[in-house]
């Protein structure tokens, strides 16, 4: 059977990607699709879910709620980037655990407490983008689908502790315009990197490592735009980021009773990174069926490999 018909392991990647696509409320796509319209499309799919909607306003108030009885302080902004995937919900992660445990516990115990909750929120909201994309509305059954991720976004939120300390590195590089950008930089590569491996995950059930190769192979396909798309992500959340980190942003400051305007801008930023992760399921599902398959190693021949161990014993 030819490689267009059967992905790697064997499974009918291309047949899958058509019947999914068929399903879509708007017309399947053949190519990767610009980025004002895989924007628009990642919002019109999940912001039309009342399922998506009610459930993101949900989690923020559970678990505020809980990490106020657990006796975080403050500030109630940091929610705003929970449902961001890794590494940009690194921050809020560590800040959360922090704030919670204190300085001692909460920076190891970072992937247990707010990052193991963020791992799971980002799995069930690829779930439902997916399903957005796929049928034009989201329910429980994406809910359910997406847990098939926790794994891979586990391992991303763990990598993305890691790229916050090499990104901690760069922060004391050059003068302060310098260290800016090359933080940024660092983002913009792991989000580029990471970006399709959860849906992957829901849409073909592939491993991390699997996974990211081909979320990477997806990434580089030419034309694509997927640097484009990273960078236009992470510049805006790198600016609210520091926002709130200066004080200028509602819900930046210490307190257990966040104004409505700090329930407003959560929300919003929360579901603007809902909207962005849709996108990404979007832009995937278009080209899965164009996205390479990693490259088999050949074995060594019968006398090379003799030859190997003879020079190995001598």
């Amino acid at each position: 059977m030819s490689a267009s018909v059967r992905g790697s392991r064997g499974r009918p990647a291309p047949a899958r990607r058509g019947e999914m696509l068929s399903r879509m409320s708007v017309p399947p796509l053949d190519s990767m699709p610009p980025i004002r319209t895989s924007l628009a499309r990642g919002l019109a799919g999940t912001w039309s879910s009342p399922f998506v909607v009610v459930g993101i306003v949900a989690w923020i108030l559970v678990e505020w709620l809980v990490v106020v009885a657990l006796g975080y302080p403050g500030p109630f902004a940091w929610l705003a980037h929970s449902a961001a995937p890794a590494p940009l919900s690194t921050y809020s992660d560590l800040f959360l655990s922090i704030g919670t445990l204190g300085l001692a516990k909460g920076f190891p115990l970072v992937f247990v407490t707010s990052g193991l909750a963020h791992a799971l929120l980002h799995a069930i909201v690829v779930g439902l983008a997916v399903e957005s994309v796929e049928t034009g509305t989201a329910s429980r059954w994406g809910a359910i689908r997406g847990l098939r991720a926790f794994p891979v976004t586990f391992a991303i939120h763990a990598f993305g502790v890691a790229v916050l300390f090499i990104q901690q590195l760069a922060a004391g590089v050059g003068g302060a315009g310098l260290s800016n950008i090359l933080q940024i930089a660092i983002f913009v590569l792991a989000t580029w990197v990471f970006a399709f491996a959860p849906v992957i995950a829901v849409t073909e059930d592939r491993g991390f490592l699997d996974g990211l190769g081909r979320s990477i192979r997806a990434a580089r396909l030419p034309g694509s735009g997927n640097l484009t798309f990273a960078v236009l992500y992470v510049v805006p959340w790198y600016a609210t980021y520091a926002a709130t980190v200066v004080g200028s942003v509602p819900g930046s400051g210490l307190g257990v009773n966040p104004p409505y305007s700090a329930w407003i801008f959560v929300v919003v930023v929360s579901l603007l990174h809902i909207a962005i992760i849709g996108a990404i399921a979007l832009r995937y599902l278009a080209i899965a069926g164009e996205v390479p398959d990693a490259p088999v190693r050949a074995a060594p021949a019968r006398g090379q490999r003799a030859r190997g161990r003879r020079s190995g014993r001598r």
